[in-house]
């Protein structure tokens, strides 16, 4: 049987939803005896973790098509600075694009992987197949006038039924290139991990969440001020998980609050699933998502969710409230009250995890794996 060359394309492997995501499909597809699989990064990866998962997976091909750190994704935050990166690399890369894209030849399939990334790249590339797959919300779509990208790919994935209608409605002259594929999740692997000793005591609220604009922390921090104060100051902590270029401004705002002393920033950790696993409720706090897998996780350990309604992703995951708790968009309000009616037991948590865990197996690894292969084949 003829091997299938493949290539997945990003630009960088920071520690984010994405990259994880890629790392637990790549992990199925080297179990596929008809694939090659290669990874193309715009840059070298510096991050220990991914550095140390290549290293263990030699049957992956890892290439760097412009070894220059000006064009990874860590930016300095002063934007001046930045547009003139943003102006160097530009021409870096439009002076190199053409000679570099020219060895992968032998490739069948590019899957440009996180949002047209690799669109200018893969524009000249007549002979192999290109799918795009879009982890972002709509609204990144339109403002990034992505449909002018749309025309030179095959296929174009999307993490959500919602999201696939909407972009068939706005460009029906692309709707048969729409096609939408869940996240793979290993939920055998994620239980076991769930079950190490808890690394909080008493009771908390949990939120695992990159620290940036678009995941509204700020929300997240209202909304479990209000809870604290309208309950007679419960010995109740929120415990948040993970790291990111905000993460200094929403700890500089959580001292001015009045449960201050109650909130925990801890960082990134490698084993989330244990926070989620003994918290009173997991909550997402976003504007806008693609998919969020940490309310799949949630599920999966028997935490009940509390997430904001926005697009994409929670609705579809929390069957439009019948498996966890939604609330408006940016309302701290509604979000203190979610916070309050778990904590007072007004909620039927165990009747809300039951109908949200019924419905995992539509992100088991193995069943997302066959589409992504039915896909590239």
């Amino acid at each position: 049987m003829k091997k299938i060359n493949i290539a997945f394309c990003l630009r960088d492997m920071q520690m984010g939803g994405v990259e994880s995501v890629l790392v637990r499909t790549l992990d199925e597809l080297i179990k596929q005896k008809n694939i090659n699989i290669s990874v193309i990064t715009f840059v070298n990866i510096h991050e220990e973790t991914y550095k140390k998962y290549f290293e263990k997976h030699p049957q992956i091909r890892l290439y760097s098509l412009y070894p220059c750190s000006w064009l990874g994704t860590k930016l300095p935050h002063f934007f001046l600075w930045r547009l003139f990166i943003h102006l160097v690399r530009d021409i870096y890369r439009g002076a190199k694009r053409f000679f570099v894209m020219h060895k992968f030849k032998n490739i069948d399939v590019f899957i440009d992987y996180h949002d047209f990334g690799f669109a200018s790249e893969l524009k000249r590339i007549k002979r192999a197949k290109k799918i795009a797959w879009f982890h972002s919300s709509l609204n990144v779509f339109l403002k990034r006038k992505f449909t002018n990208k749309l025309k030179n790919y095959e296929k174009v994935v999307v993490l959500t039924d919602e999201c696939a209608k909407e972009l068939k409605q706005l460009c029906p002259q692309y709707s048969d290139k729409f096609i939408r594929v869940y996240n793979p999740i290993n939920i055998k692997d994620i239980q076991k991990k769930s079950k190490e000793k808890p690394k909080i005591k008493g009771e908390y609220f949990c939120s695992v969440s990159r620290l940036s604009v678009d995941k509204d922390v700020k929300t997240l921090l209202k909304g479990f001020d209000l809870f604290w104060s309208q309950n007679k100051k419960p010995n109740v902590k929120l415990v948040i998980v993970g790291d990111g270029d905000k993460a200094a401004e929403y700890k500089k705002y959580a001292t001015g609050l009045s449960a201050s002393k109650q909130v925990m920033f801890v960082g990134m950790q490698k084993n989330p699933f244990v926070y989620m696993k003994n918290s009173l409720a997991n909550v997402l706090s976003s504007y806008g998502e693609g998919l969020p897998t940490v309310l799949i996780e949630s599920a999966i350990v028997g935490t009940l969710n509390i997430a904001s309604g926005c697009k994409y992703g929670p609705r579809e995951i929390l069957l439009n409230g019948r498996g966890g708790l939604l609330y408006e968009p940016g309302n701290a309000e509604q979000l203190a009250k979610c916070m309050t009616d778990v904590y007072n037991k007004k909620v039927d948590t165990k009747k809300l995890i039951q109908e949200s865990t019924k419905a995992l197996y539509r992100f088991d690894s193995k069943t997302v794996i066959r589409e992504i292969i039915s896909l590239i084949s």
